[in-house]
């Protein structure tokens, strides 16, 4: 069993088709099918089920996912080890992040750790606070850019505190506060992003035992601000998100403070490769210089 019928797999249970996994990795349709089967028959038992969503994996392949990653990331890191062994510093970093951090800070620390290590590549892939947590400890990438979630294996080397912020459409009569107690928003009709335990907004309300009027649930922060905007509801918002966006919406301080922990996750400092570590330690101090 090769490495790239692995790396195969596992593309297909990402996009759910072979015609999708072909385009992205240079292979017909045909090709990946074949690849597919000859891996079934190794394995002794079948890897994917297909119905009217597409192509999934079944519970036996799944269980082999952790076991998968570790080995195409102990190959990644083989491959980086024999290039800094010949003077060079090739290799592969999958970055995990919020849309907060991918605006503000992703571009240029990307621009400038590229300027000085031009043949590393670097995938960028957003998600949101349980997913990206989930993806660091399973290895879909290799360090994100997260906000401190407990009940989380994983290392963490916090980098800044980000206020949360009330945000309400500008013509509110709770628009003219200058600071928005938390209690305001008791049942009050609330958009909120991904509202999933765990999430900051979640832990936010939890800890307050506030329960607002969920009205509208969004996958993208932009399109809560959009809802507020268009007096929807209201809600809670990262400062780093915020920052530089105007619009017919104001943001409060909440009372008592309220700030999210940013910082950089990773598995764990061994696990890296040296691509990744090499990135690791530039990002870190780029951001607390920041």
């Amino acid at each position: 069993m090769d490495i790239k019928s692995w790396k195969i797999m596992l593309a297909v249970d990402d996009y759910g088709s072979f015609t999708r996994v072909g385009a992205e990795l240079g292979y017909t349709q045909s090709g990946i099918t074949q690849m597919m089967k000859n891996l079934e028959k190794k394995v002794g038992f079948p890897l994917y089920i297909k119905d009217h969503h597409g192509i999934r994996l079944t519970n036996e392949a799944k269980s082999l996912i952790p076991a998968i990653r570790t080995l195409l990331n102990a190959d990644e890191v083989i491959h980086q080890e024999i290039a800094a062994l010949n003077g060079a510093q090739r290799g592969t970093i999958r970055i995990g992040t919020y849309l907060s951090c991918s605006i503000h800070w992703i571009p240029k620390i990307i621009r400038e750790f590229q300027q000085k290590h031009p043949d590393i590549i670097i995938q960028v892939i957003e998600g949101v606070e349980g997913e990206l947590a989930d993806w660091i400890q399973e290895r879909r990438v290799d360090i994100g850019f997260i906000s401190l979630q407990k009940n989380h294996k994983y290392q963490f080397l916090p980098v800044m505190d980000d206020p949360m912020y009330a945000v309400i459409p500008e013509n509110d009569p709770l628009a003219k506060e200058a600071e928005i107690p938390i209690e305001a928003f008791e049942g009050a009709p609330f958009i909120i992003t991904e509202y999933t335990p765990g999430s900051d907004v979640h832990r936010v309300l939890r800890k307050n035992k506030i329960h607002p009027d969920i009205r509208y649930v969004t996958r993208n922060e932009f399109s809560s601000l959009s809802m507020v905007e268009h007096e929807l509801g209201y809600s809670i918002l990262p400062g780093l998100l915020l920052r530089g966006q105007q619009g017919k919406f104001v943001k409060r301080p909440l009372k008592p403070t309220i700030t999210r922990q940013l910082g950089l996750a990773y598995s764990s400092l061994e696990d890296l490769s040296p691509a990744s570590k090499t990135f690791l330690e530039y990002a870190k101090n780029f951001l607390l210089d920041d």
